[in-house]
């Protein structure tokens, strides 16, 4: 007797190939799904840290924030303060320089042959009115005057002759210029004129 296989064998391997595949390709995209899923996960933890660390970088920016702020207003002080410093030696420096010019002054003036009726003195400017015997006398006192380290220079402005006491004199005016010994110019300036 002979038997006819009426099955679709064909059909049938074709179906369990086709949910081998299905079914292999569900595995698959379950595996992806679970590996984007573990990624994400991963991702999100770590995004949640990063955001923690900004906050606490933040805060303790904030904390560095007023010792900065403490710093520099220290540091405004500290200028304030120096500038403050600077002037009170400039002054002393030319309280210093108005004593010891007036010093020299009094100790290069022959007091038996010239006297001095006015003394002035404005910044590096000092001018010197006064009598003096005669020519001569005039002359080596303005010499002498030139011999100070505090008087760079010395020019007679005017010479008239003047009776006083019976006596004719020589009346004069000087201008000198202050200087402090060992400083240029304008350190000079600054000795004697602060701001």
């Amino acid at each position: 007797m002979v038997y006819i296989n009426l099955l679709p064998i064909r059909e049938i391997k074709r179906r369990a190939r086709a949910i081998q595949q299905l079914s292999a390709f569900a595995f698959v995209l379950v595996a992806v799904l679970v590996l984007l899923g573990m990624v994400g996960f991963y991702q999100a933890s770590t995004a949640a840290q990063l955001q923690k660390d900004i906050t606490a970088l933040e805060a303790e920016k904030k904390r560095y924030t007023a010792v900065l702020d403490q710093i520099k207003k220290l540091e405004e002080d500290k200028k304030l303060i120096e500038s403050k410093i600077a002037v009170i030696n400039e002054l002393k420096k030319s309280s210093a320089l108005t004593v010891r010019v007036l010093d020299e002054v009094a100790n290069l003036t022959p007091t038996k042959r010239v006297w001095l009726n006015s003394l002035n003195q404005s910044g590096t400017n000092l001018q010197l009115n006064g009598m003096a015997l005669d020519n001569q006398t005039l002359a080596g006192y303005m010499d002498t005057l030139k011999t100070s380290p505090y008087i760079a220079e010395v020019n007679l402005v005017s010479s008239s002759q003047q009776q006083f006491a019976g006596s004719n004199l020589k009346s004069f005016a000087l201008t000198c210029t202050i200087s402090v010994p060992g400083a240029s110019a304008p350190e000079a300036a600054t000795a004697t004129n602060p701001k």
